[in-house]
């Protein structure tokens, strides 16, 4: 559950890392945390026959190069924020989430990376990674090519549920995280566009019956979660259904269920990565 106390924002000196600094100082402000900057120097493998040691470069020097721009980078964006900066040597995707198991970080912000006309349907590998792997929440940006807003604070909150028994904890952090920054949230869940039971598909009553079940099932979990949020209910793949739910309640911030769920009805967790490619907002990945 929030709040955050130690929030990690690893560092590449990319226009993007530079472009969410502002959202990642504002965090901090807002929930008292301290912020570990956190720079990964990747090394140069050796290849048969051609050892490191015979390759021209003095990675003494490459190495303090890094630090220096690790200790200047964003001074000005951290001025007010109790930062500590921090370079590491390894594979950043591996570095980033055994720092944060280790330092107990509660909250990760990183970019998604992969920008570009060629890579528009791409995360970049890193965050994709680190997705996968660490235990805490992750913020990533919108997965656009132009440089995000200056943040505004976060006044509409849209979660997004699945009908499964792990949508219950996801409404609970949402509902604590949306009361401590006093926003409004709303829900939204996909209903399959197309489920394969040898039935009319296209059948009225068999859409009826999809949207009628969902309805159910999610009032049942506000029930027993203690809310009573507005959903928003639509069918058809999820990525765009939660973007169409963004629009509509002109969300600036989705919250969503991490982790590949093999249980029936668990679309939400199961497309990540496309609601996070897809969403016009921050995404919060719990």
């Amino acid at each position: 559950m929030p709040s955050f106390k130690h929030i990690l924002f690893p560092i590449d000196f990319s226009p993007q890392t530079c472009g969410i600094a502002p959202h990642v100082a504002c965090m901090a402000r807002r929930s008292g945390a301290r912020v570990t900057m956190l720079h990964v120097a990747e090394m140069p493998a050796a290849y048969p026959g051609f050892p490191l040691d015979a390759m021209a470069i003095d990675f003494q020097e490459m190495l303090q190069d890094r630090q220096d721009r690790v200790d200047s980078f964003l001074r000005a964006e951290f001025e007010n924020v109790a930062a500590t900066r921090l370079m590491l040597e390894g594979d950043p995707a591996w570095t980033i989430a055994d720092y944060a198991e280790k330092e107990r970080v509660d909250l990760i912000m990183m970019p998604t990376h992969g920008y570009g006309p060629f890579r528009r349907f791409i995360l970049g590998s890193v965050t994709a990674k680190v997705l996968h792997d660490v235990k805490c929440p992750v913020w990533t940006s919108a997965h656009a090519p132009e440089a995000p807003a200056r943040p505004g604070g976060y006044r509409n909150l849209l979660c997004a549920v699945d009908l499964t028994p792990k949508s219950l904890p996801l409404l609970r952090w949402s509902c604590g995280f949306a009361r401590e920054l006093g926003a409004t949230l709303k829900l939204v869940h996909a209903v399959p566009a197309e489920v394969r039971l040898g039935v009319d598909l296209e059948g009225e009553d068999w859409r009826a019956f999809l949207f009628d079940m969902a309805r159910a099932e999610i009032a049942k979990l506000q029930q027993e979660a203690g809310t009573g949020f507005e959903l928003i209910l639509a069918g058809g793949n999820v990525e765009h259904v939660v973007r169409g739910a963004v629009e509509e309640s002109h969300a600036d911030l989705v919250v969503i269920g991490r982790g590949v769920m093999q249980e029936k009805l668990g679309r939400m967790r199961t497309h990540v990565y496309s609601i996070i490619r897809e969403a016009p907002c921050p995404v919060m990945s719990v």
